[in-house]
């Protein structure tokens, strides 16, 4: 309880609010009025928050508004330093033959999208929309295809319980629950799924997830290239089998190698 007897969770929410406002401008500047007609929130109580997040570094003040601050950068990173499973994806993707060359990606599960926590680059010219951070429907990406086909069957029903269209980033794009439920069977079977030009148009995508096989993963590894280059210099095969071997490392990183 604070000193007026008042829960400080109702502010902590609106300041997380204003966070992810600012996280969907997308590096535009926001007033402090805008963030408040956008929250439905109160200017004066919106603009004391800003002025209390920016006092503490997590947003910056610009000429026009507001910014996510570098404080971010820094918390988001001596987190992720935490996870030694992210420390072995770095460690593993440049000690890769196949992998160390391309651009490689880990993501967790977050209800029905896929949140990117890692992102290697290699010598191969890719340019991603997707950064660390970066969110994306499940059903559009491998990684989110090959978590979702590993959750409870429960779980996943429930999670699309409520959606009746799948939001579509290309004309590849799944649409349909059904389309989808029919796509995780064939990943539980294979083993490993593809984005097939569902999230960017020339650009195809495959994942794993790390851990045992159908049971719920906490990360998926995947590999994206551009379409034009599999069964030329890169081959199905041999691109699932590294994205395996690098799922093994991570799921026990402290396991000598």
């Amino acid at each position: 309880m604070s000193s007026t007897g008042q829960s400080p969770v109702p502010a902590i929410e609106r300041a997380a609010a204003i966070l992810d406002a600012l996280a969907d401008s997308q590096g535009v500047a926001v007033s402090a009025s805008d963030l408040a007609r956008r929250l439905g929130r109160p200017k004066s109580s919106t603009a004391s928050l800003c002025a209390a997040l920016e006092g503490v570094g997590l947003i910056e003040r610009r000429e026009s508004g507001y910014q996510l601050g570098r404080k971010l950068a820094e918390l988001g990173g001596r987190y992720l330093s935490t996870l030694d499973e992210v420390s072995e994806f770095y460690q593993s993707c440049r000690r890769s033959p196949i992998l160390s060359r391309e651009t490689a990606r880990a993501a967790i599960l977050d209800g029905t999208e896929v949140l990117y926590l890692a992102r290697y680059d290699g010598v191969q010219p890719l340019r991603l929309t997707s950064h660390i951070g970066d969110r994306f429907p499940a059903s559009c990406t491998a990684t989110g295809k090959v978590l979702l086909a590993n959750l409870d069957p429960a779980v996943l029903a429930d999670r699309y319980s409520r959606v009746s269209t799948l939001p579509a980033l290309t004309p590849r794009s799944l649409t349909s629950v059904p389309e989808l439920m029919a796509e995780l069977d064939t990943i539980r079977e294979q083993g490993w799924a593809i984005d097939d030009e569902e999230t960017t148009i020339g650009v195809t995508c495959l994942s794993v997830a790390v851990g045992p096989p159908q049971q719920p993963a906490r990360f998926a590894v995947s590999v994206t290239f551009l379409s034009s280059r599999l069964d030329q210099d890169l081959h199905l095969d041999d691109l699932i089998g590294e994205l395996r071997a690098l799922a093994d490392r991570m799921a026990s990183p402290l396991t000598p190698r």
